[in-house]
């Protein structure tokens, strides 16, 4: 079965394989089993979640104006609160910014925290500004006619060419894999990170 965040569907990749017209449920359990692997391994590189999702999350209210969010590309903000008061949402802006997860206001996001010393300086912000939003890219197998993928095509490239190198290796038995184990889904991989893997994955970080 495919894991909520698969980059890809198991028609797609075996189209990419080749194998379209095998029909064998073993076969297809390894190929799922390696893009739910290829997709974690994405996931984990680029650094947040991918899957189009909701989230309800507290942010430190630090008085930038930049609200940098933890998921991302932004889709949507339901709203923000400041200390439980509503933000006009008229004051902020995420369309030029929201690819990065990144929430605007001309006169910066609440400022308020911890003083102490003989400035009573403020050393920590608090935590009191409550964003509901949705964020990431809408996946292959998630898509519709009225709702169409938005996950980058690179992205589902990637995964074809991670899966399709590891399941030629398991093929011909010369196999980047140390250990290999369907029951419990295992793996150690001896070879080093493709660059190109790497530079692709670089793109969509958030640095």
């Amino acid at each position: 079965m495919l894991a909520n965040n698969a980059l890809t569907t198991l028609e797609r990749m075996k189209l990419m394989l080749g194998l379209t017209d095998i029909e064998d449920e073993r076969t297809d359990e390894i190929i799922e089993m390696l893009i739910n692997k290829a997709s974690a391994w994405i996931e984990r590189q680029i650094g947040h979640h991918l899957a189009l999702s909701k989230y309800r999350q507290w942010y430190d209210a630090d008085g930038q104006q930049e609200l940098v969010l933890i998921e991302y590309p932004i889709v949507d903000v339901e709203f923000v609160k400041e200390n439980g008061a509503v933000v006009d949402s008229s004051s902020y802006d995420y369309e030029q910014t929201g690819n990065i997860g990144v929430i605007y206001r001309d006169e910066g996001w609440l400022k308020v925290g911890y003083r102490m010393g003989l400035a009573y300086d403020m050393i920590r912000s608090k935590r009191v500004i409550e964003v509901s939003y949705t964020a990431g890219y809408v996946l292959p197998k998630d898509a519709t006619e009225e709702n169409p993928q938005t996950l980058p095509a690179d992205l589902e490239g990637l995964l074809w060419e991670i899966v399709s190198q590891t399941y030629t290796g398991l093929q011909n038995g010369s196999m980047g894999l140390t250990s290999f184990s369907i029951s419990d889904v295992r793996w150690d991989f001896d070879k080093s990170t493709h660059p190109e893997w790497v530079q692709l994955i670089n793109l969509y970080r958030r640095y």
